[in-house]
């Protein structure tokens, strides 16, 4: 699965941007779309647990990074960075997960949200570790 994903993915330092998405065939759009809500339904858990912050806004800051940092200034994106965004921020709120692992009491809304943090964010890390490197490569050429 994850060779097939690497296959039909943009290059690492192929622009991401509306086109780049609309491309990818649907199990990936379905991954990508799952993810979102996933990291979206950490809002459920703000309140009572830290390390749903922690995912929360390191989602909300690599999503915002590409918004107001590139596409707000015309600037194209490329894959890498994105992929780069996601092990800057996503990194810590994992650390916090794994901080706060008492909290995941089966069964629970929130221990199935975790078990799905960690399943979308580590499957994705899986590709991004590759691409960042690639772009930091050769940003560095």
């Amino acid at each position: 699965m994850i060779v097939d994903i690497l296959a039909v993915a943009p290059g690492s330092l192929d622009v991401w941007n509306e086109t780049a998405r609309d491309n990818l065939p649907l199990y990936v759009k379905l991954w990508l779309g799952l993810m979102m809500l996933n990291n979206l339904a950490a809002i459920a858990f703000l309140k009572n647990h830290v390390a749903a912050r922690w995912v929360f806004v390191g989602f909300v800051i690599s999503h915002l990074l590409v918004i107001l940092g590139y596409w707000g200034t015309g600037t194209p994106i490329v894959a890498g960075q994105v992929s780069l965004f996601h092990i800057i921020f996503w990194t810590p709120g994992l650390i916090m997960l794994w901080r706060y692992r008492s909290e995941f009491v089966w069964p629970s809304a929130y221990a199935v949200w975790v078990a799905l943090v960690c399943v979308f964010y580590f499957g994705s890390m899986t590709v991004d570790i590759k691409d960042a490197v690639i772009f930091l490569s050769h940003s560095a050429s």
